[in-house]
C-alpha cells in the first residue's frame, strides 16, 4: 500500500515487490517468459499472461527446486534421480546412476540470479535463513490468501524446499507466509 517509484530488480527479489516483476514480464513479452520456462525443467503448458510472473501456475514442490537448482549449479538443468545406488549385503555395487545435466542458463546469469537471492537471506524475506555458518540464497512465496506457503534455498552443496498447505486448498491463516511457515523448516532442515 505504498509506492517505491523506480525499483532495481535486486531490491525487488530481496523484498517480494511483485509488481516488478509483473513489469518485467512485460517488457520482455510473454511469448518469451514462456519459452524461457524449459530451462528450468519447467515444459508443461502454462498460462499465457502476466499473472504467470506472480507464480499463478502450479507446479510441483519438486519441479520448484529443480529449477532453483540450475542458479545454485551454475547453469545446469540436472534430472531428478531419487536413488543414487543399490548395494547388496556384500556391499556390491548392484546399481548405480549419476546425475545427468544439461547447460540451460549462463553462469554468468546464474551467478547474478544467485547473489540477488542471497540479499533476499541478508535483507529480505528470507532473513530467518541466515546464520547456517554458510552462504544461503533462496526465496519466500505466498499464494493469495496465504493458501500455500513456501521456500527454497541452497548452500553451495545442497538445494531444497519446503512447502506448507492443504491437500485440499484453504488459507493457512492470517500472517502465515513464507517466511513465517516454510523457512523455519528449511532452516531446521539444512542446520
Amino acid at each position: 500500500r505504498s509506492f517505491h517509484g523506480p525499483t532495481r530488480l535486486r531490491e525487488a527479489l530481496t523484498f517480494s515487490r511483485n509488481v516488478v516483476s509483473v513489469r518485467l514480464a512485460q517488457r520482455i513479452g510473454i511469448d518469451y517468459l514462456l519459452d524461457y520456462l524449459p530451462r528450468f525443467g519447467l515444459a508443461r503448458p502454462f498460462p499465457h499472461n502476466l499473472s504467470i510472473a506472480l507464480g499463478s501456475a502450479e507446479v510441483t514442490l519438486l519441479e520448484l527446486v529443480r529449477a532453483y537448482n540450475v542458479f545454485a549449479s551454475g547453469g545446469r538443468l540436472y534430472d531428478p534421480i531419487f536413488i543414487l545406488k543399490v548395494i547388496d549385503a556384500d556391499g556390491r555395487v548392484l546399481e548405480e546412476r549419476r546425475p545427468s545435466a544439461l547447460r540451460t542458463l549462463s553462469p554468468q546469469t546464474a551467478y547474478l540470479m544467485t547473489s540477488m537471492l542471497e540479499d533476499v537471506v541478508e535483507r529480505g524475506t528470507g532473513r530467518g535463513a541466515r546464520g547456517l555458518g554458510r552462504p544461503i540464497a533462496g526465496k519466500t512465496g505466498t499464494t493469495n490468501d496465504m493458501v500455500d506457503a513456501w521456500f527454497v534455498g541452497f548452500t553451495p552443496r545442497l538445494v531444497a524446499g519446503v512447502w506448507v498447505g492443504f491437500d485440499l486448498p484453504r488459507t493457512l491463516g492470517p500472517g502465515e507466509t513464507g517466511s513465517r511457515a516454510a523457512l523455519p523448516i528449511w532452516r531446521d532442515f539444512m542446520s
